[in-house]
């Protein structure tokens, strides 16, 4: 490593300087890190976080917290574990009136797909990361009585078209960059 580099974020809080001392820590810390600060991963999970705040945006949920990537023991597999860096909105969407839950609910979809269309349009060699996204969409289609899967793939199609819009490449160009810094990835 350069003298200068500086290592990514990664919140380790909760477990022990005796703990953090394993090898079976030291291992998943040193995974988290390779991923971290393998080269163009970060620009593309801020990215990712910023296309999801574009359609919550839309939708009024603007506030959010930025959660830096966390490792943490995991009791029921005896091993640690991990979230990767993302943003949490500090303020859930809120259902709108019954004349507009049809554009409301669209814009919920798209704000869930959004995150792995982008990744995969900047790294086509990802997954796109959306597989958590994905679980609680299928959540929302359940509890509202829609078909998951032809809402998954509309809205995929969806922000595949918005991309092509300069007001949204604009977004998550300008919001990536602060996601950089408010996740502790910047030096990345």
């Amino acid at each position: 490593m350069c003298e200068n580099s500086v290592v990514p974020l990664i919140d380790t809080t909760g477990i022990s300087d005796e703990q953090k001392s394993t090898a079976q820590f030291q291992s998943a810390y040193r995974e988290m890190l390779a991923q971290l600060s393998s080269p163009g991963f970060a620009a593309v999970l801020c990215a990712h976080e910023a296309a999801h705040l574009f359609y919550f945006a839309l939708v009024g949920s603007v506030e959010y917290e930025a959660a830096p990537a966390k490792i943490y023991y995991d009791p029921q597999i005896r091993d640690y574990a991990g979230n990767m860096a993302s943003v949490q909105l500090l303020k859930p969407p809120v259902a709108p009136q019954p004349e507009k839950l049809a554009e409301w609910f669209c814009l919920i979809a798209c704000a869930h797909a959004a995150g792995g269309v982008v990744a995969r349009k900047l790294c086509p060699s990802t997954g796109g990361g959306d597989s958590d996204d994905k679980e609680r969409f299928q959540r929302i289609c359940v509890m509202l009585n829609q078909d998951f899967d032809k809402m998954w793939k509309w809205a995929q199609d969806a922000v595949a078209e918005d991309l092509k819009k300069p007001e949204m490449t604009n977004f998550i160009a300008q919001q990536g960059a602060i996601l950089k810094r408010e996740l502790g990835l910047e030096t990345l």
